[in-house]
């Protein structure tokens, strides 16, 4: 059995110059060539051009099985951003088993120049070859890439959870030779997630295809095919569901980095937000520390709690990087070997993933070089992360018309009944169809959450120092150093039990003394910060709903890496979208799971 973090590629080779499947046996696409096959089957099979072009939603959705090399999500990449207007939305879902490695895919595209510009984008923010769902934006956020690696069997339970598909491309490998992507049972769970009139196309017209799309609920027309296959399919499905209405107006209880990153995903999708803020400013609570560093605690065992570290991680680095913002300082991050636990989780991953796209194993000579500091210790690099400024990545998130921002509104009364959700600030009472609380430690205050309790953090800042002053990127042992950052390098942190918020001289004590496995010089205290965490059980965030209201709280210490693919999750649920994660995931996360 394969782990989720193992690297596993698509088996190709060419035949007569083409694309071919070594384990279907079996050409990815037509040997006339693969744009002008996507264009004539699936463009103009679905009829998007125009409607595209008359498009009078924000967002439009397509369903793919058999993502391939990409040749016609980047073909749809190109219609959409031709056609469709510059506030609208592209949501792509696209299945496959396999995924190509980057050098692969930057060769095979090179021989469609028609698509360089595409290509290129999507290179930039190229996905990692784990399994489980990938959300990648692109092309300024014009076009959300939603990848589902994995067996059809295993992530077949994903379309449950995906309705309002307006497109589906069916274009796996020959019936014949792949039947699991052609079957009644795949094809119901298709046509549940249609939105009413979605359309379908497919390059085959094979009878047991055509019957299986019959009987799940489909209106099938045979059509001429491309190149030398005389037929396709196409047609419309008539059991799909009406578009719900979803609130226009919904309101977010704190913003910290959770309830700003809330905020922005549902502005992003159209929605009024209200953002209130009990403090007289925004980011007051634990995310008010100088920076947090950005990277994930990971496991190699194929479990929920390892594979939502690993994928809410690679979400996080690809909606920083999208932002654009200097609050978002993609540094790379340097995990020590320290101790005997540590030592044990750096081998298991390194046996579980060996392409060193991820992370890679670095000498401590190599760890010296890249850190700017002299380091005796081995350990782990990831790249691809860093860490963020809270502060200022929060006044970013809701710079929108969308968001208003309410301050010193401290909510009392908070009550569901018949679907609306009332509270009041002082005298005055408001009501919505959608809260959300992101309320961090506070939310005890508000709800019964049963698995949640409340520890206490303490940062420790130090006087600048030459000795430690080329520090260029986090170095995490059992605490860890930041770079300078306002003139302070930060340790980090205390976890404690202290119910109080002054500064507390032993906590720093047990920072600095964390802070000697990295370095066993002499320091000086600057200042420091304390603040409460909200923490769960598992060590997992607290992320869904109950009794009617979204809860999102509970992400302890590792807010920048987990907030930002749970804003999405409950974002989703509010707009009634597919969430960034699948079932077993999104369980693991919900409110109800310590009852």
């Amino acid at each position: 059995m394969h782990s989720f973090l193992n690297s596993e590629f698509a088996p190709f080779s060419f035949k007569d110059n083409n694309l071919f499947s070594q384990e279907f046996d079996d050409l990815y696409s037509s040997a006339k060539g693969a744009v002008e096959e996507s264009e004539h089957v699936f463009i103009n099979g679905n009829n998007l051009q125009e409607r595209f072009r008359e498009l009078k939603d924000s967002t439009f959705y397509i369903g793919e099985i058999g993502f391939g090399i990409g040749i016609s999500f980047l073909t749809t990449c190109r219609s959409w951003l031709k056609n469709s207007q510059k506030d609208q939305v592209l949501t792509f879902y696209s299945f496959d088993k396999y995924l190509f490695q980057l050098k692969d895919f930057r060769k095979i595209l090179d021989a469609y120049p028609e698509l360089k510009q595409y290509s290129v984008e999507l290179e930039k923010s190229y996905p990692k070859n784990v399994k489980g769902i990938q959300k990648i934006s692109l092309f300024e956020g014009r076009v959300s890439l939603n990848l589902i690696i994995g067996d059809i069997n295993q992530t077949k339970e994903y379309l449950e959870l995906i309705k309002g598909i307006d497109a589906w491309f069916l274009d796996g490998f020959s019936p014949s030779k792949n039947p699991d992507l052609w079957s009644k049972k795949l094809f119901d769970l298709i046509s549940n997630s249609c939105n009413r009139h979605a359309t379908f196309a497919t390059y085959t017209s094979a009878g047991t295809v055509k019957q299986n799309l019959k009987e799940s609920g489909f209106d099938i027309k045979k059509t001429d095919g491309f190149s030398n296959k005389r037929h396709m399919l196409k047609g419309i499905s008539y059991s799909g569901q009406e578009k719900k209405e979803t609130p226009s107006k919904v309101a977010v209880i704190g913003s910290g980095i959770a309830g700003c990153l809330l905020s922005y995903s549902l502005a992003k999708k159209g929605i009024e937000v209200d953002l209130f803020e009990q403090s007289d400013d925004i980011c007051s609570g634990a995310s008010s520390h100088e920076l947090l560093v950005t990277y994930p605690r990971l496991s190699a065992h194929d479990n929920a709690y390892g594979r939502f570290n690993l994928l809410s991680y690679l979400y996080a680095v690809n909606f920083y990087d999208n932002l654009k913002s200097a609050a978002w300082q993609k540094t790379g991050v340097l995990v020590l070997n320290h101790d005997q636990t540590s030592n044990k989780r750096q081998e298991s991953l390194m046996q579980n993933r060996l392409d060193e796209d991820i992370y890679q194993h670095v000498s401590p000579k190599e760890a010296s070089q890249i850190s700017g500091i002299k380091l005796k210790l081995d350990g782990l690099l990831f790249r691809d992360a860093g860490y963020i400024l809270p502060k200022q990545m929060c006044e970013v998130l809701i710079d929108s018309p969308n968001i208003n921002l309410k301050t010193s509104s401290r909510i009392e009364s908070l009550s569901r009944d018949k679907q609306i959700t009332s509270f009041k600030i002082g005298d005055q009472e408001y009501k919505y169809e959608a809260v959300c609380l992101c309320t961090g430690s506070d939310t005890l205050k508000i709800l019964n959450l049963k698995g949640a309790s409340i520890k206490r953090g303490q940062t420790t800042h130090l006087e600048q120092d030459p000795d430690i002053s080329q520090i260029n990127l986090p170095i995490c042992a059992k605490g860890y150093i930041s770079p300078m950052v306002n003139n302070i390098h930060v340790l980090g942190s205390s976890y404690s039990n202290l119910e109080h918020l002054d500064i507390d001289q032993d906590e720093h004590i047990s920072n600095i003394e964390n802070f000697k496995i990295i370095y066993d010089g002499d320091v000086d205290i600057h200042s420091g910060k304390a603040g409460f965490r909200a923490v769960s059980k598992d060590h997992l965030p607290i992320v869904g709903q109950i009794d009617g209201i979204y809860v999102n709280t509970c992400h302890g210490s590792r807010a920048s890496v987990s907030a930002p693919i749970s804003a999405d999750i409950i974002s989703s649920y509010i707009s009634q979208e597919a969430p960034p994660l699948e079932a077993r995931e999104l369980m693991s996360l919900n409110p109800r799971r310590f009852n």
